[in-house]
């Protein structure tokens, strides 16, 4: 899993791996990939082999704002 700096981004390039901007110096965080259709798969930087979770668009936009 190759991660991109973000760098302030407020929003997901399609097909590269975002991690939050606040944990680009730590190693065990979640990650964020835009996918085909709109689609959002999640996944573990530690184990960027194991199952993933893939978010409708719609769901992961509803996630970004709960927690922002």
């Amino acid at each position: 899993m190759q991660i991109i700096y973000t760098q302030g981004r407020k929003s997901l390039t399609a097909g590269v791996w975002h991690k939050a901007e606040a944990s680009q110096g730590a190693t065990n965080c979640a990650a964020a990939k835009l996918i085909s259709g709109g689609n959002v798969l999640m996944g573990d930087t530690q184990n960027p082999d194991r199952v993933r979770l893939t978010l409708p668009g719609s769901a992961w936009d509803a996630l970004v704002r709960t927690l922002a």
